[in-house]
């Protein structure tokens, strides 16, 4: 499934061309284990995608993006673990934003997006538009 233009528009809209990026070794490392080398990659950028979009709750999230509440329970998980997202709650309504992790480190994560798609190359897997 590919990505509709929230990602392109909203988290990398003021990201500079992929050939003028210059990439944080250690964040590229961290990126690539959550959002390029495990099952579930694509559902993670599609969470971050949205909760950039607006601040969302889990039930919220899987109704926006028709998944199944404990697959997106379960990479919420994930990305908690990572600290790229952070919880504002203490129940069933918990909101969750984007860490300064992932907003201040936008070009590294786009560079490694853009590397594993010119790895894959299949135009129904992308990250982005």
């Amino acid at each position: 499934m590919p990505f509709d233009s929230l990602c392109k528009n909203k988290i990398f809209k003021d990201v500079p061309n992929y050939k003028d990026i210059i990439v944080d070794k250690h964040m590229k490392e961290l990126f690539s284990s959550v959002f390029t080398g495990m099952s579930g990659r694509y559902t993670r950028m599609r969470i971050i995608c949205a909760i950039t979009e607006e601040p969302i709750n889990v039930l919220e999230l899987s109704i926006k993006l028709n998944l199944d509440y404990k697959t997106v329970q379960h990479n919420i998980k994930v990305l908690e673990k990572s600290n790229f997202i952070i919880r504002e709650g203490t129940g069933y309504g918990d909101m969750f934003f984007i860490s300064e992790l992932i907003s201040s480190n936008l070009p590294t994560l786009y560079y490694v997006i853009r590397k594993v798609e010119a790895k894959l190359d299949k135009a129904e897997k992308k990250y982005i538009d």
